[in-house]
């Protein structure tokens, strides 16, 4: 398809294909469609190069990995290192960069945590091609990258299987080298394990990260202590730290308390370092917003001592917490840093003249968090003043998905604060990337297009979230006290009926990807002698959980099993975040009450959303296909859209579709719909038990509370789940078009699932395990391709 025309760079705007005009910054901070001149010819950098910076250490113990790699580099197109977290990957992936022979145009080194196929595709054209402030369409940009030779390296690719295809067909001609935490199961991937550290290797790395040789006595225990922690670099990071500030190495009885008898050594400054990055759910900061919310002079010292130890993780842009680590500090904390400060400062940065707008597509996840976290602890008008002020920036950064991420979660705080003025520009904005999207036609069909917009910005947060609650669930192993640092952990405390921990990293109502929380009680009845039930339904950070529990004569209940009930992979939450969103506590919750009544009055409601997320997402699509279908479209209809004067749509074509998306994508979204409130009811039912819970825990009662009403409400969430599989297996039989038919399917097959392991649950709540993570980021993926399949 061709491009159209834009502005001249030097309007400072971004040039745009498909559509009329160029998105520049307007009046009020608005990124608005103009007219404009011609678009450039993009000409291809020689070479092309974008590596790494330089490793401050040497590689140790991985050159039978780099020989591996180096030949299957040589005689694969696709090649993925995949493992947990912490045991080296990015290190490996960041020295094949540098040492590896490039491509025949050279290579192109992209760290994709929480980007989407298509931003990360804009950063290979950005690398690629010289062509300023310009986003081409995406028929174009196939065009441009697929003409490329490069070696092209991706760390922490979370992309699922078929936007993984997506990407490397993009760039046929290219080679992919890639990390992950999981395998990959794309057809043609040469997928290559990375595991632990040798012994030998082992002892080498926590000699060079001692000030000293290590003693004999030392020595001979260092092969057992690295087959305890599997050879993981980064806990022997921490094992070579214990013996610089202690008296030697730990013993292997002390390892499952390491971590806090580590923080417990450090400075005050580097508590402090910790307990700012570990309230972020994974999200990083740059050095510059470290010394400015600490005071600090020159955090990068700091912060590279933190990182040489496997504190802190390091990025090519700046330092993240991680979720082990996050999660011990913030429960000796017991609160997490002010959001107002973080607000506040960010929103200096996002203003500053020298802040560029890749500095803002650097830590999207950050203004994501933070934006969310804001609204969650009382202070949505700061939230939404800094999503106002970084969007026009973010726009211009080209990072389309980033910047719908941040647009949904400004609108969610904009609602939260009664800004109205602050919702519509929200909606304006997302309006406008729809036209730049080419979705111009489906925004100005429809008539619920706030509702619309909102579900499509949301997919983008479940997109972020989801790679980072993955990222979380496979995080090195946490201490025995930890609780699991992939999600909010709440507990449900049920003396000898059984003990459980609810998980919940989802999609609230009004907020895009923070995670709230639910307790689902067990069945089993508790005995007056036993201990009394606790619920904990703290809303701290995601991944740095704080497990929050009365205190007083009941607070030495056993430690709760888990039962993981994660609806998410943000934008989020930062990222943002299904294991890692935003916090949702504001600081001071320090006791059940006043945690409890927060938590559940979201949980189950945002649980219900987040599953039902591509089916509304879909609902664009069916009203959008149907008005498409009618001759003469209404002039009011095709006007509906306030505030985008100065556009003109250049797609008046009727795609042709598949009917079923018409006909059958409308009864999907009622059914979601009725999900959804039933869900709400369940909610609210849950919040009546936890009230109850905590008169019996405060012992204000003297009976246990009766769940009968909640289980009764999840039966029918159950029911409601099995109505909308019978619809998509009714659509699936229906449709005509083959890559309509295998979306629905996948739709159906994340439904059945989660209705599988919810019945699960109910059948049997004392032995079952609830973690529908993977289903829901599978649904929102389904519903996403179902969206551009049936004519986006």
């Amino acid at each position: 398809m061709p491009e159209n025309n834009g502005v001249p760079e030097a309007s400072g705007g971004i040039r745009m294909g498909d559509v009329s005009g160029t998105v520049v910054v307007g009046s009020n901070n608005t990124v608005s469609i103009v007219q404009g001149a011609p678009l450039p010819d993009p000409v291809k950098r020689r070479p092309i190069s974008q590596l790494p910076r330089s490793a401050g250490e040497p590689l140790i113990g991985r050159a039978r990995d780099v020989e591996v790699l180096r030949e299957a580099v040589g005689t694969r197109q696709l090649v993925q290192v995949w493992g947990a977290s912490g045991v080296g990957k990015s290190a490996l992936l960041r020295h094949l960069a540098r040492e590896l022979p490039r491509g025949p145009e050279g290579a192109a080194y992209v760290e994709a945590g929480g980007r989407t196929a298509d931003d990360l595709a804009q950063a290979l054209f950005d690398i690629s091609f010289d062509a300023p402030n310009y986003k081409p369409s995406l028929e174009v940009l196939k065009e441009h990258l697929k003409t490329l030779r490069l070696r092209i390296y991706l760390d922490d690719a979370g992309l699922d299987e078929r936007d993984l295809r997506r990407l490397f067909d993009m760039a046929e001609q290219s080679t992919f080298v890639f990390t992950a935490q999981q395998r990959s199961a794309v057809d043609g991937v040469h997928a290559i394990r990375l595991d632990g550290l040798t012994a030998p290797a082992a002892t080498e790395l926590v000699e060079a990260l001692l000030p000293r040789a290590l003693r004999p006595d030392e020595a001979r225990i260092v092969p057992a202590l690295c087959d305890a922690v599997h050879g993981n670099p980064l806990r022997l990071r921490r094992i070579a730290l214990s013996a610089a500030t202690g008296k030697g190495l730990p013993g292997i009885a002390d390892l499952p308390e390491l971590l806090p008898a580590l923080l417990n050594r450090l400075g005050p400054q580097e508590r402090d370092l910790l307990y700012l990055l570990g309230s972020l759910s994974g999200a990083e900061l740059a050095a510059r917003h470290l010394n400015e919310l600490l005071g600090l002079p020159d955090s990068d010292a700091l912060a590279g001592g933190l990182v040489r130890h496997g504190l802190l993780l390091a990025s090519e842009t700046g330092y993240s917490c991680p979720p082990d680590v996050a999660e011990c500090v913030l429960n000796v904390r017991k609160t997490v840093f002010p959001a107002d400060r973080l607000c506040r400062a960010l929103t200096t940065w996002v203003e500053a003249k020298d802040t560029t707008p890749d500095d803002l597509a650097a830590h999207f996840q950050a203004l994501d968090a933070v934006v969310l976290r804001a609204e969650r602890s009382g202070h949505a008008p700061l939230g939404a003043a800094l999503a106002r002020a970084a969007s026009p920036k973010l726009a211009l950064s080209r990072q389309f998905d980033a910047w719908g991420s941040l647009l949904g979660a400004g609108w969610s705080a904009a609602r939260s604060a009664g800004d109205k003025e602050g919702e519509e520009f929200f909606l304006h904005e997302a309006r406008t990337r729809r036209r730049a999207l080419g979705r111009a036609a489906q925004t100005t069909a429809l008539v619920l297009e706030a509702e619309v917009l909102w579900r499509e910005l949301t997919a983008l947060h479940a997109h972020a979230a989801g790679q980072q609650a993955a990222g979380a669930a496979s995080a090195v192993t946490p201490p025995a006290h930890a609780v699991a640092p992939a999600a909010h952990a709440v507990t449900a405390t049920h003396g000898v009926g059984g003990t459980h921990a609810v998980t919940h990293t989802t999609v609230p109502t009004s907020a895009t990807s923070a995670p709230v929380h639910a307790s689902v009680p067990a069945h089993a009845s508790v005995p007056t002698h036993a201990a009394r039930p606790v619920i904990d339904l703290s809303q701290a950070p995601a991944q740095p959980h704080v497990a929050v529990h009365a205190t007083g004569a009941h607070s030495a209940a056993p430690v709760p099993k888990r039962i993981d009930l994660s609806t998410h992979s943000s934008v989020t939450q930062p990222p943002h975040a299904a294991g890692t969103a935003p916090s949702a506590t504001s600081a001071g919750h320090t006791g059940l009450a006043a945690v409890g009544a927060a938590g559940a009055k979201g949980g189950i409601s945002a649980l219900a959303l987040a599953c039902a997320l591509g089916a509304v997402a879909v609902l664009g699509v069916g009203a959008a296909v149907y008005a498409n279908d009618q001759p003469n479209p209404s002039p009011t209809a095709a006007s509906s859209s306030a505030g985008t004067s100065g556009f003109s749509d250049s797609t008046s074509s009727t795609p042709t579709v598949d009917p079923v998306c018409a006909a059958g994508i409308p009864d999907l979204m009622t059914e979601m719909q009725q999900f959804d409130t039933d869900a709400s009811l369940a909610s609210d039912e849950l919040d009546s038990y936890n009230s109850a819970m905590e008169d019996y825990n405060s012992g204000l009662t003297s009976t246990a509370p009766d769940k009968s009403a909640l289980l009764s409400d999840l039966d029918t969430v159950i029911s409601d789940l099995q109505t909308v599989e019978s619809t998509l297996q009714g659509a699936v039989s229906q449709a005509q078009d083959s890559s309509v038919e295998s979306d629905l399917n996948d739709m159906l097959t994340s439904v059945q699932q989660m209705e599988s392991q919810y019945q699960t649950y109910a059948n049997d709540p004392e032995g079952s395990v609830v973690d529908t993570s993977s289903q829901v980021s599978a649904l929102g993926s389904a519903a996403a391709r179902l969206q551009t399949d049936c004519g986006e």
